[in-house]
């Protein structure tokens, strides 16, 4: 690729991550407010599991929702389906993070989610997939395009992913009241 190519491609990316991110939010509050109720409703911890980039993003978001006031982990999902589910209480929220919806780890996770009662929240780009279909509420992370010039790293469906996660932090902020006050609370305890 030589200079000439590359002039204005990172602002060509810029410009297309703004685009979807906006096509996304038309679509997506409501769902995001019922993700949050269920959430609140619920006195268990929220566990939030993917794989891969999915399971990447799915870590900085239960960082962001433990830093706002909701008790979260993050589960990887193939060590969850060897048995490593003792993390559960049950009906403890899950967050389910798939850009197919059909991730095989996640599908074989979700009968045995719904043994324990757990509702289930999909973050998903396609709403055709089992995932989808399988969950209680479904935040469409559906996108028009990856940025990459493939067309193929997971970039804007990350990005989305992370985006959908930190609205539901922040509903859930608001939700409960979780304010400076309170964040100056715990700063003071961590120190």
């Amino acid at each position: 690729m030589g200079k000439k190519e590359i002039n204005g491609l990172s602002q060509s990316i810029f410009e297309s991550y703004s685009s979807q991110l906006l096509q996304v939010s038309k679509n997506i509050d409501q769902d995001i407010q019922s993700a949050a109720e269920l959430i609140i409703n619920n006195s268990g911890k929220v566990v939030v599991c993917g794989l891969g980039k999915s399971g990447l993003i799915g870590q900085k978001i239960v960082a962001t929702l433990c830093s706002t006031g909701t008790r979260s982990v993050y589960m990887h999902a193939a060590e969850a389906i060897h048995g490593d589910l003792g993390i559960y209480n049950p009906g403890d929220p899950t967050i389910l993070i798939s850009k197919s919806g059909n991730t095989e780890e996640l599908v074989r996770l979700v009968p045995i989610l719904k043994e324990f009662q757990s509702p289930l929240i999909a973050i998903v780009g396609n709403m055709d997939s089992f995932i989808a279909k399988n969950s209680d509420i479904v935040l469409n992370g559906t996108v028009e395009k990856e940025i990459d010039p493939l067309g193929v790293v997971p970039t804007t469906s990350s990005l989305v992913a992370l985006a959908i996660g930190d609205a539901l932090a922040s509903v859930l902020m608001v939700q409960r009241g979780f304010d400076k006050k309170i964040l100056q609370e715990i700063i003071l305890v961590e120190n």
